[in-house]
């Protein structure tokens, strides 16, 4: 489900959507309600509009997702009722901050949507949205019965929710600090592989649906950081991982100290999407996707390389991509994923 707000005057308000969703968009603006052949997925969708005081909402939505014109626009109503909390934050924010300050918080604005819909999508994956409208006479023994027949389901949506609710509580209590010029950071010894753990865990069922192995070092190495911006940077690498990692493959985790002991060198080995020698700075500014990802149709919203970057220089180490060479026949590489984290500075 891809939405679009826009201003009464044509200004692009808030969307899910990429380039090529928003190149569709100004092509059927108008219509109040059609179906389009989509240029992303190449699949039938429902497309419609509505009009508000100050905004128009636009929805694009997969057709098995809503299977009658009725569900689609009860479905562009029911998201028309939060468009009015949405402007009245972005005012708040307008108000409070300046242009460079709306930058840095819309990307936590962005992550935190992402992961609410992750969230949302976990529930209505077990339970459909229609459920809820057309069971609303016995919903709760509808659902008990679907969990009594379908537990292993039950399990998983609960497990994907549990991932996106636990990442949301590391976004608000790292944004802060990310936004800051010159953030206060609580920096406390830490052993490195428990607080990798502490963050794998919840990503252990996506990596076994994709056949893909993981193996961490037996370390008790400490670094001394700033313990929710590391878990921040850390849950990008994992969720990229997730993404971009090649099926049936192995999540290689290697920590160590480097000559002078003065850091640990935490790498993340991986077979994953290639990355061009030309990409390896190109890749950490925002909304920018490589080659590889975008030929795979694997973009996302270009926004995690950054703040991994930034959240492990904000506490005195580095983060270093080493890309490796292209299989040849395949879109993949053994490429690591460094990490630099300070073992005796505060």
């Amino acid at each position: 489900m891809t939405f679009f707000i826009v201003s009464s005057t044509g200004d692009l308000l808030f969307t899910n959507g990429g380039s090529t969703c928003r190149e569709c968009m100004s092509r059927h603006k108008e219509s109040s309600y059609t179906r389009i052949d989509c240029p992303v997925n190449h699949c039938n969708m429902r497309f419609g509009s509505m009009e508000s005081k100050g905004y128009i909402l636009l929805l694009c939505s997969d057709e098995t997702q809503t299977k009658t014109t009725a569900l689609f626009k009860e479905k562009i109503n029911m998201l028309s009722y939060v468009v009015p909390a949405m402007l009245e934050f972005r005012a708040e924010v307008e108000k409070t901050a300046k242009r460079k300050e709306v930058e840095k918080y819309s990307k936590v604005v962005h992550n935190l949507k992402s992961l609410n819909a992750q969230s949302l999508l976990a529930q209505y994956r077990f339970i459909p949205q229609d459920a809820f409208v057309d069971r609303y006479e016995n919903l709760f023994e509808y659902v008990l019965d679907e969990v009594k027949n379908r537990p292993r389901d039950a399990a998983v949506a609960l497990i994907k929710q549990a991932k996106s609710n636990a990442h949301m509580k590391t976004e608000f209590t790292s944004h802060e600090k990310l936004a800051m010029d010159n953030p206060a950071l609580y920096k406390q010894t830490h052993i490195i592989r428990k607080v990798i753990l502490n963050v794998y865990h919840s990503f252990d069922y996506d990596f076994r649906e994709n056949h893909v192995s993981f193996r961490i070092t037996e370390s008790d190495i400490r670094a001394i950081v700033d313990y929710d911006t590391v878990r921040l940077a850390i849950y990008h690498i994992l969720s990229n991982a997730v993404k971009y990692i090649a099926p049936n493959s192995c999540l290689q985790t290697e920590i160590s100290l480097d000559e002078g002991k003065s850091n640990a060198i935490v790498d993340f080995k991986m077979r994953s999407l290639y990355i061009k020698p030309e990409e390896l700075d190109l890749i950490f500014n925002d909304h920018y996707s490589g080659e590889s990802v975008r030929l795979s149709n694997l973009q996302g919203s270009g926004l995690g390389m950054g703040l991994i970057k930034k959240a492990i220089l904000l506490n005195g180490g580095n983060f270093i991509v080493i890309p490796g060479k292209k299989f040849k026949k395949s879109n993949y590489a053994e490429n690591v994923f460094r990490l630099l984290l300070p073992v005796n500075r505060l």
